[in-house]
C-alpha cells in the first residue's frame, strides 16, 4: 500500500516548499506536485500539473515535469536534474513557483530549472491542489523494477510552506508573501486531506492508514497490506543536510557565482602568499584543491559547494 497528502485548499500561482526525506527504492515514486483535482476525468476537463518526482532508480537526481493538455492526450516535460546528493539520505528543501509568466524548481534555494513555454500559459488557467505521494509504478522503463521485499519505504516531511503570488508586495521585496507554515505538530484535518483511492499504472492502493504524524514529522508510507504505517525513528534533520554548515564564514571573492566552468578567486595575504583553495560538497567531501586563482567546475555535477581557504568560505552554486 501507497499513500497520497493532498490540501483541501486550491491554488492560482505561489511559492510551495518543503522540506522533505524523500523516498527511493527501485519501482517507488515521491513527489511534491501540484494537480487539477478533475484531471483524470478527461475532456472537458483539463489535465493541469507541475511536477517534483525522485524516481526509485535514480534517487541522486528530480524529475521536474509539466503536464497539460487532457487525460489521454498530455503534453509533458520532464527534464531530470542532478542532485549532488542522495535524496533518500537526508533533508533537503524542494519548492516550486508557480506564477503567470515561469515555473520555477528549486532545491535548497538553488534554483535548478524555469519554464516560460506555453506550458506555463496553459497552466494559469486552472486551480491546483498541493499533493505529495509515495506509490509503485509499473512503467520499469521509468523507475525500475519493484522488489516487494525491499518494503517498507518512508518519505518524511518535516514542514510545508506556502507563499501567495502579490507581485512587488512580497517577502524581503518578492514576489510572494508566506500565507501559512504547517510544520505538523499535529496532523490538520482542515488543511489535509489523505486519499483512499489509485489510478493508471500504479501498482499499490494508496491507503489513508499510510499517512501519519510523529514527533513534528509527516510520513508518507510504502508498505505490505497486512502492516501499514510507522513504527520507527524519525531521521534527524541537522537543518543542513550536510557537515560543512559551521565552517566560520569570511567574506573573500569569488565570481562568477552561479558558475558553469572556470571561478575566478581573489583575495590578498601579507606579502602575497599563495594559499591552498579547497572545494567541498554538500556531504563535506574534498573535490577539488589548486593553488591558483582559476577552478575548474566543468566537470562537476550542478550543485552547492563550498570553496575554502583555510577557516574562511565561501557557497558557490554550480549550475
Amino acid at each position: 500500500m501507497g499513500a497520497e497528502l493532498y490540501s483541501g485548499q486550491l491554488f492560482r500561482f505561489g511559492r510551495f516548499e518543503a522540506r522533505m526525506y524523500m523516498a527511493a527504492q527501485s519501482g517507488t515514486v515521491s513527489s511534491m506536485f501540484l494537480y487539477h483535482n478533475d484531471s483524470y476525468m478527461g475532456a472537458p476537463e483539463p489535465w493541469r500539473e507541475i511536477d517534483i518526482e525522485v524516481l526509485g532508480k535514480s534517487p541522486s537526481k528530480f524529475q521536474s515535469n509539466m503536464i497539460t493538455g487532457v487525460a489521454g492526450n498530455q503534453t509533458t516535460s520532464e527534464q531530470h536534474h542532478g542532485l549532488g546528493f542522495y535524496a533518500n539520505t537526508g533533508y533537503h528543501t524542494y519548492a516550486i513557483e508557480w506564477t503567470p509568466d515561469y515555473i520555477a524548481w528549486f532545491v535548497d534555494d538553488v534554483e535548478v530549472r524555469r519554464a516560460t513555454t506555453s506550458q506555463v500559459t496553459d497552466l494559469s488557467d486552472t486551480d491546483l491542489g498541493l499533493r505529495f505521494n509515495l506509490w509503485v509504478s509499473s512503467v520499469t522503463s521509468w523507475v525500475g523494477s519493484f522488489n516487494p521485499q525491499l518494503l517498507p519505504v518512508h518519505q518524511f516531511i518535516k514542514w510545508v510552506k506556502y507563499y501567495e503570488y502579490v507581485p512587488g508586495e512580497g517577502d524581503n521585496d518578492s514576489d510572494f508573501k508566506l500565507n501559512w507554515h504547517d510544520d505538523f505538530s499535529t496532523f490538520n484535518t482542515s488543511r489535509w486531506r489523505k486519499a483512499n483511492w489509485t489510478f493508471n499504472d500504479n501498482l499499490v492502493y494508496l491507503a489513508p492508514s499510510n499517512i501519519n504524524v510523529k514527533d513534528g514529522t509527516l510520513i508518507i508510507s510504502l508498505t505490505e497490506k497486512s502492516s501499514p504505517g510507522f513504527s520507527g525513528d524519525i531521521p534527524v534533520d541537522n537543518d543542513s543536510g550536510n557537515n560543512i554548515e559551521n565552517i566560520p564564514s569570511f567574506a573573500f571573492s569569488v565570481y562568477p557565482n552561479p558558475v558553469k566552468d572556470i571561478l575566478h578567486v581573489q583575495y590578498s595575504t601579507p606579502g602575497n602568499e599563495q594559499k591552498t583553495i579547497r572545494v567541498y560538497n554538500i556531504f563535506g567531501e574534498l573535490v577539488l584543491e589548486t593553488r591558483g586563482e582559476k577552478i575548474d567546475f566543468s566537470k562537476l555535477p550542478g550543485s552547492v559547494y563550498v570553496v575554502k581557504i583555510e577557516d574562511k568560505w565561501i557557497k558557490v552554486v554550480k549550475q
